[in-house]
């Protein structure tokens, strides 16, 4: 191989390319035909590529013209193909960034919409936490105004006890005063019940707004003027243990005179437990004292004291239905047990013999289902120490106890001096209790830091709580009409429902009767009226007894409208068993009732007949066409 110079003329040499040669032309052919020779006869040993790529710039060097311009064009062709490949990779990048372009603008846009929404938040948690230091501080001044006030509060107070003292003083001298001329003066008889006219009192400083309207207020120890024989009863009046009045009582009624108020005599023809207390009237003046006897009777002789001159009073009510002694039984009345319920022993056979037939025949039916019966167990109890961990409520706690302590002793007083005979009375003392205690903020947590009656509180509540369950039950079976408009199925499953409850109250009555006898004795609450043959449980009874006839009256209303159905039987079997429970509960029936169960008897009676003779007949015609 080798470069060969072909026959035409090649164009004129580049001067640049060619710079060894020399002017002469005879010198310049002969080297250049030993350069020609050369390279032909090292071709065939080395590749024309392989000896540019090895020694190009000899090859350049000895290579004529031709060949130095085409290594030229490949270098430029190489570099070239050196930028377009560096333009290919650039375009590839480029290409690759634009579709990755999309993509991360829409990640930036995201990243600018969340931080513009945590700017927000930012702000909106700054202006609500600005609004609440603003809350903090306002709720913090008016806690300390509420502290001035109670501060201020607690001044007048005790202003209005110290005049309300200075005033009871100046009325307790002007009454001796009256009494000492007014006893000579005029003498009265010992019965007498028109009271005098005497001079007014100075007026009396409202009461504290934390004290309670008296129920019970102790009596006091020094007797009462020599007129207390005298007065008529009154409900307002009290007993040497406890009385009710319709004053503010205070913690100590000896070291604080209460205002003026009536002074209620006789106290021996009066209950030991009024009425529920009514609204507190203006203080009315006490009636005059007679002549000094030896028949005084004990009284709250401290506020009476101080109550001497007064306004007439208004005419005494009437006095109060005598109350029966404690412990004393209750008398009989029209609707007994003793007098309208009698055991019938006909109503025992007639069920026996249903029953007897109902299990030899193999097929009856099991007893009524029970409806839903009384309610359950009661729920359990609140629970206590909720918020006790928050500040406002133990600070309100601890209010309660240092500014109502007075009031909650008086509570205290009244419960341990309470003593009743009628369980009515009990209600009525129930219900005031809990009132009075419902200005508490905290009932439990409040009474636990005094020496609270809690045996005896509870003793009174369970047994106010039982008559009232009973007497609730006893009016729901009093006022209960069946409605001939509706099924009999539903009306006899209302009129079962109801049986149970009533059954079920007194059988629990029953079931606790023995511990709550001697407990409600130790704590002198009347339980007379949980005996089973007086009192509630008597009329609970007769209601099961009325509640009886209605049923065996609608069972007998529905045995003529079905006329020998198939579900007769079965109706009837139904009422046998009512019958019979509620004549083993209430311990007989009445007449109304015993003759609804004799025209259930007989209607059994002619349907028993009229079964036999059918099934005679049935036989008879069998055996004719046998």
């Amino acid at each position: 191989m080798g470069f060969q110079r072909g026959p035409k003329s090649s164009p004129a040499p580049d001067p640049a390319a060619s710079p060894s040669r020399t002017p002469s032309s005879g010198s310049a052919s002969s080297p250049s035909s030993k350069a020609s020779a050369l390279a032909r006869s090292l071709g065939a040993y080395f590749p024309r590529s392989t000896s540019a790529q090895v020694r190009p710039a000899a090859a350049a060097a000895r290579a004529p013209p031709q060949v130095a311009e085409l290594l030229r064009a490949i270098e430029q062709l190489q570099e070239r193909e050196a930028r377009l490949r560096v333009e290919l990779l650039e375009q590839k990048i480029l290409r690759e960034t634009v579709a990755v372009v999309p993509f991360l603008e829409a990640e930036l846009a995201a990243k600018r919409s969340e931080l513009e929404r945590c700017r927000e938040t930012a702000d909106r948690l700054e202006a609500e936490n600005a609004r609440l230091c603003a809350e903090l501080d306002a709720a913090a001044l008016e806690v300390t105004s509420r502290k001035q006030r109670i501060v201020e509060l607690e001044k007048e107070m005790a202003e209005l006890r110290r005049q309300q003292q200075e005033a009871a003083a100046a009325a307790a001298s002007a009454s001796n005063e009256h009494l000492e001329t007014t006893s000579i003066a005029a003498p009265h008889q010992a019965g007498a019940e028109r009271p005098y006219i005497l001079p007014p009192p100075p007026p009396s400083p409202p009461a504290p707004p934390f004290k309670s309207k008296s129920y019970f207020s102790p009596a006091s120890s020094t007797p009462s003027s020599p007129a207390s024989s005298s007065s008529p009863p009154s409900p307002s009046s009290s007993t040497s243990a406890s009385s009710p009045s319709c004053s503010r009582s205070s913690s100590d009624t000896a070291a604080a005179p209460p205002r003026p108020r009536r002074v209620v005599l006789d106290l021996s023809k009066l209950p030991p437990i009024p009425p529920p207390p009514p609204p507190c009237p203006p203080p009315p003046p006490p009636p005059p004292p007679p002549p000094r006897s030896s028949t005084r009777t004990k009284s709250s002789s401290s506020p009476s004291s101080g109550s001497a001159a007064a306004p007439p009073p208004p005419p005494p009510p009437p006095p109060p239905p005598a109350r029966r002694p404690f412990g004393a039984a209750f008398p009989a009345s029209s609707g007994s047990s003793g007098q309208c319920v009698r055991r019938v022993p006909e109503v025992v056979e007639f069920y026996h013999s249903m029953m007897r037939r109902e299990s030899k025949r193999d097929g009856g039916a099991a007893a009524s289902e029970a409806a839903n019966g009384v309610g359950g167990v009661a729920a359990a109890r609140d629970m206590i120490g909720e918020i006790e961990n928050r500040s406002a409520h133990l600070l309100a706690i601890k209010s309660d106890v240092e500014r109502q302590g007075d009031f909650i002793r008086f509570l205290i007083k009244e419960v341990e001096g309470a003593a009743f005979v009628n369980i009515e009375d009990v209600v009525s003392f129930v219900k005031w209790l809990d009132d009075e205690l419902s200005r508490l903020v905290d009932e439990r947590a409040v009474l636990k830091h005094f020496e609270w009656p809690e045996h005896k509180a509870d003793a009174l509540r369970e047994a106010a709580f039982g008559y009232c369950d009973l007497k609730k039950l006893e009016g729901e079976a009093a006022s209960f009409r069946d409605d001939a408009r509706q099924p009999c199925a539903a009306a006899l499953k209302k009129m079962q429902a109801l049986f149970e409850k009533l059954e079920h109250g007194v059988y629990n009555l029953a079931r606790v009767r023995d511990a709550a006898t001697s407990r409600y004795a130790r704590f002198q609450i009347p339980w007379e009226w949980m005996k089973q043959d007086a009192g509630i449980v008597s009329q609970i009874k007769l209601q099961s007894v009325k509640l009886a006839m209605k049923y065996l009256k609608r069972v007998s209303s529905e045995l003529e409208a079905i006329e020998g159905g198939p579900e007769e039987e079965e109706l009837m079997l139904q009422g046998v068993r009512f019958a019979f429970r509620v004549h083993q509960f209430a311990g007989g029936f009445d007449v109304d009732t015993m003759r609804a169960f004799q025209e259930l008897k007989e209607k059994a009676s002619m349907c028993r007949i009229q079964r036999q003779q059918s099934r005679h007949l049935r036989q008879h015609r069998l055996v004719a066409r046998t």
